[in-house]
């Protein structure tokens, strides 16, 4: 189980899954685009019920890994994701590759 921080909450979910989260959520920031995302996942050690994410670009997101198992099934969630992912990288094609310099805001417009 991989363990999802999010709005200051953290929860458990399936290592697949969490890993396809990050992933989304890079795609979504380096298009400046947004996304809700519905995925299980278990709060300390209650129940699993459905969480959902707004994945943006000014989304904060981490996970680390856990050793205890998730124990329920993530499979649609991950199918969701993953035909996501496909969706929008086939729409944006190769503008996500080989982001130069030029695209980092080094904010000194701001001093």
């Amino acid at each position: 189980m991989k363990r999802i921080r999010y709005a200051e909450r953290e929860f458990g979910t399936d290592d697949r899954l969490a890993d396809l989260v990050l992933e989304y959520a890079a795609l979504l920031a380096r298009s400046n685009s947004a996304d809700t995302v519905t995925i299980p996942g278990r709060f300390g050690t209650g129940e699993v019920e459905e969480v959902a994410l707004l994945i943006g670009p000014a989304s904060q997101i981490t996970a680390r890994s856990d050793a205890e198992a998730f124990g329920s099934d993530a499979s649609a969630a991950i199918a969701d994701l993953e035909r996501r992912i496909r969706r929008f990288s086939s729409n944006i094609g190769d503008s996500t590759e080989g982001l130069g310099p030029e695209a980092i805001d080094d904010f000194d417009d701001l001093a």
